[in-house]
């Protein structure tokens, strides 16, 4: 099974690029191969969580400098981390002949693999970049957490979303909890919210629990799915992982990810 799971959120610091991190590990005891793809250009810093120091990023890319399978750097546990390099004019407002380059580039790249799945570490909001780059993926996890703007934020993003590609699946974890019940709690007050007004699915894949180990983790620059394997909280990302995998893909007619694995399959 080959697919791709773009990571994003309707605000920043929520968490985003924690779970694109953890997600890419869990998602390694699941698939063969992963390739984690940062794109927030402006913020990118997956590669820190990771302990990774690239050398090279998707700007690299974009100049002609260099080809896919030679920014690829693979981390301790196994992922394969496509950078999106530090804040930079022109990445940061791509033309979409640019956009469809990089897809094009990452499809080529992936076509060689039978069993793979791309996690895309998208930027927070509703911007051009954040839009394309979420469309071009089979699933939509959205972060939230239990604030009145990361509410109105994210339910902007899949409006946007939906107005432009109708989507009608988004998978929607909640992050910085107390328990599993306030996970679903607030799960239910935000799909209360955004039924109302737009006709889609939001499927509710888990939650994970506020912790001094998350932020450890993160100063440590050592993902706690591989500092602390069978925590709690490792065991989360674990099930979330699954849970995402389980709930149905989105499809449309515009350029993906993994394009060409699907036409060969």
């Amino acid at each position: 099974m080959s697919d791709s799971i773009a990571i994003t959120s309707g605000k920043g610091g929520v968490g985003k690029t924690t779970f694109a991190v953890n997600l890419s590990i869990a998602q390694k005891k699941l698939t063969d191969k992963i390739f984690l793809l940062d794109t927030d250009m402006g913020m990118a810093n997956s590669h820190v969580l990771l302990g990774i120091n690239p050398k090279y990023s998707i700007s690299d890319i974009i100049s002609g400098e260099k080809k896919i399978s030679e920014i690829i750097e693979t981390s301790k546990n196994g992922i394969s981390l496509i950078s999106g390099g530090t804040a930079s004019n022109n990445l940061l407002n791509l033309e979409n002949i640019k956009r469809y380059s990089i897809l094009n580039e990452i499809d080529n790249h992936l076509k060689g693999y039978k069993n793979v799945r791309l996690m895309v570490d998208i930027a927070a909001g509703a911007e051009d970049n954040a839009l394309v780059f979420s469309m071009a993926c089979d699933r939509i996890l959205i972060v939230i957490v239990g604030e009145p703007t990361s509410f109105v934020d994210s339910y902007a993003l899949i409006k946007a979303l939906y107005s432009k590609s109708t989507f009608k699946n988004y998978c929607i974890a909640v992050n910085q909890v107390d328990n599993d019940s306030h996970g679903n709690e607030l799960f239910k007050k935000f799909q209360s919210i955004t039924s109302q007004f737009l006709d889609v699915n939001l499927h509710y894949v888990g939650c994970v629990k506020t912790s001094g180990k998350i932020r450890k983790s993160i100063v440590d620059r050592t993902p706690i799915m591989i500092s602390e394997p069978k925590s709690d909280i490792s065991q989360s990302f674990l099930k979330i992982a699954k849970k995402i995998n389980e709930t149905p893909s989105n499809e449309w007619g515009g350029l993906t990810f993994l394009s060409k694995v699907k036409k060969r399959a």
